[in-house]
């Protein structure tokens, strides 16, 4: 039985206007300009890409909507993200923080109509259940957890699109039948993701959502309640990635003839290159083992500057002995790139999950830019990218060896170096 019979009804209780406004169409007009000036912008859309892009502007342009915190309007502004291949790009409705400060001010909001007109999904909550409890393993189908707070059922509802739908809650802030996940399937496994933040209940866009060990692997939230994913199992250890508190750099001993680099950054602000001059010079002579894992598990890249300095010492090791580099899908930017020149070398071995796919472009300064409402951010890209990276936009590096999320991975590293 599809489950999208299941539907009654499928709506967005969020009051669509009759009328175009001034303001949506501000907004929009905004966020192209932003847009067009970005390097990806302006290195992808030519020929018939610039004419189908101009063709969804003047429809999106066309359609009707006000409401600046109804969904329509957030994903009609999206849309404007979709065609373009750079995940440094950021989008979200921005938040009142002050309606989540305490009990208090929670359950006042709990009592507006904005709350009251969040997205919302009409179907039968224990029919979904009984469905989805059916979808293999391997399908995106399926529940969902959000740590301990509730539970998603995220089932097929169009031609490449997915809604998930609240089926039970811990928390006031969430309801039954609210629509927390909306996907968009733009290449096969490769999600334009909208999220209700857990928390705060504004819209984000993440453009480049994938579907691995049963879970949403790029579901994070800033701010929320924890660094909790959604997942469709809870309670099992999770290997894949480095515990949020782990050290920015370590070295340490495995075994009499295995070392363990962990480098997770690659930031340049002055507190962090600071600490990672210091640790580079403690290591330069240090490295003598015939094996070295290299931890890049969780590195959120930065500067290539502080990149170049751990390159050179590792290509200067790998002329005596062998690097296995630990990926996974936290391994981004700057440590994307710094993986695929590290894999140039000789005696190199790349081992864990394939990374996040977030490496052609960046920012140099951080900047944002509010849209004229207000209500809405835009994170842009101001680095040109090398063309030679896009083919990794989206999809990622995949490793030569890929790990299991059953097992500690240092151990099934050790283990596979411990077999040659």
């Amino acid at each position: 039985m599809r489950i999208i019979t299941l539907i009654s009804a499928f709506i967005f209780l969020t009051g669509l206007s009759k009328a175009q406004t001034n303001t949506y169409l501000e907004d929009l007009a905004a966020l192209k300009s932003i847009l067009q000036k970005t390097p990806s912008f302006k290195a992808q859309m030519k020929g018939n890409k610039q004419d189908n892009y101009i063709n969804l502007f003047n429809r999106l342009s066309s359609d009707t909507t006000s409401e600046l915190n109804n969904y329509k309007y957030f994903y009609n502004l999206s849309q404007l993200l979709f065609p373009l291949r750079d995940n440094h790009l950021g989008f979200y409705q921005l938040p009142d923080y002050k309606n989540f400060k305490t009990k208090e001010t929670i359950d006042s909001f709990i009592a507006t109509k904005e709350f009251y007109l969040y997205p919302t999904c009409e179907i039968n909550i224990d029919s979904l259940k009984i469905e989805l409890a059916k979808k293999p393993a391997d399908s995106i189908e399926g529940i969902y957890h959000y740590d301990k707070f509730y539970s998603v059922g995220l089932f097929r509802s169009g031609d490449r699109e997915y809604i998930g739908v609240v089926l039970d809650t811990n928390i006031k802030l969430w309801q039954k039948g609210q629509i927390a996940i909306h996907l968009y399937e733009y290449i096969p496994n490769h999600y334009k993701a909208i999220y209700g933040h857990p928390l705060y209940k504004n819209f984000l866009l993440q453009t480049n959502e994938k579907y691995k060990n049963q879970s949403l692997v790029n579901s994070y939230f800033y701010g929320s309640y924890s660094q909790s994913i959604y997942t469709k199992e809870l309670g099992h250890a999770d290997y894949m990635n480095l515990p949020t508190n782990s050290s920015k750099f370590e070295l340490k001993t495995i075994s009499d003839n295995i070392q363990y680099l962990l480098i997770r950054t690659f930031q340049a602000d002055k507190s962090t290159m600071l600490s990672s001059q210091k640790f580079y010079d403690s290591i330069t002579s240090a490295l003598n083992k015939t094996y070295l894992v290299l931890d890049l598990r969780n590195n959120e890249g930065g500067a290539k500057k502080e990149m170049k300095k751990y390159f050179s010492l590792l290509k200067k090791y790998t002329k005596h002995g062998h690097l296995y580099i630990l990926l996974n899908n936290g391994t981004l930017s700057q440590a994307e790139i710094f993986t695929l020149k590290l894999q140039k070398l000789k005696n190199v071995t790349t081992v864990g999950q394939t990374t996040k796919g977030m490496l052609t472009y960046g920012s140099n300064y951080g900047k944002r830019n509010k849209l004229p409402s207000g209500k809405f951010e835009i994170y842009p890209t101001d680095m040109k990218g090398d063309a030679k990276l896009l083919k990794y936009e989206d999809y990622g590096i995949k490793p030569k060896i890929t790990l299991e999320n059953d097992q500690n991975w240092i151990e099934q590293v050790t283990e596979i170096i411990e077999k040659k």
